[in-house]
């Protein structure tokens, strides 16, 4: 039960911050790149909740690879909300090709 529940809590904070990214995206194509969306909505969100640990700069850098990377939510829900956070930013960070991340993903979802 507390596997399930660590499992479920996990998966919503992977589609919370892939939510995040989506907004970054969205926010980036509309006021431009130069515009400092990620600056302003790291110092916006501390504000906002100052207690919540993950919305720094960097942080919200790899909300919107994230999301950048995995542009579909059914693919979020079902593979990478199952990795912890931690895991989805090597990922990001150590493999450039989308069919490559989705491979690993889904292998270290399966042998857990």
């Amino acid at each position: 039960a507390q596997v399930r529940a660590a499992l479920s809590v996990n998966r919503e904070l992977v589609l919370l911050y892939w939510g995040i990214g989506r907004e970054i995206l969205q926010r980036q194509a509309t006021e431009g790149w130069g515009s400092k969306v990620v600056e302003r909505l790291a110092k916006d969100l501390r504000r906002e909740f100052p207690d919540m640990k993950g919305l720094s700069r960097t942080n919200l850098l790899y909300m919107r690879a994230f999301s950048e990377a995995w542009p579909e939510e059914p693919i979020v829900q079902q593979v990478a909300g199952q990795l912890p956070w931690f895991h989805n930013c090597i990922l990001l960070d150590k493999l450039k090709e989308r069919e490559e991340r989705l491979w690993y993903a889904r292998a270290a979802v399966e042998n857990g």
